[in-house]
């Protein structure tokens, strides 16, 4: 089964990932995270720790460190990937107040 879980995270850094072109790695903090229907949940254990995800470049262009991100993201190969091609639904920044 796929596993797939919604996040709500911090974005602590960016560098450029060591091995996927066109993604980054981004070091975020885990605010909140809810499984997603149908799919196994293997990241709601990560809430209140920091870990590195990886991000196409794209969907971080213009985001500044210390943004809260909403993402859905998936364990895959021990390296946890935000979705590639989310819905608009499924990814947006929160606005800074």
């Amino acid at each position: 089964m796929e596993n797939l879980t919604t996040l709500r995270v911090r974005l602590l850094a960016v560098a450029p990932h060591p091995r996927l072109t066109g993604w980054v790695s981004a070091t975020v903090e885990v605010l909140s995270a809810t499984p997603v229907e149908g799919r196994a949940d293997l990241l709601s254990q990560r809430v209140g720790e920091s870990l590195d995800l990886a991000v196409r470049q794209e969907q971080l262009a213009g985001v500044l460190v210390g943004s809260v991100l909403r993402l859905r993201a998936r364990l895959a190969v021990g390296e946890v990937l935000a979705e590639q091609a989310p819905a608009p639904a499924d990814f947006g920044v929160e606005p800074n107040l």
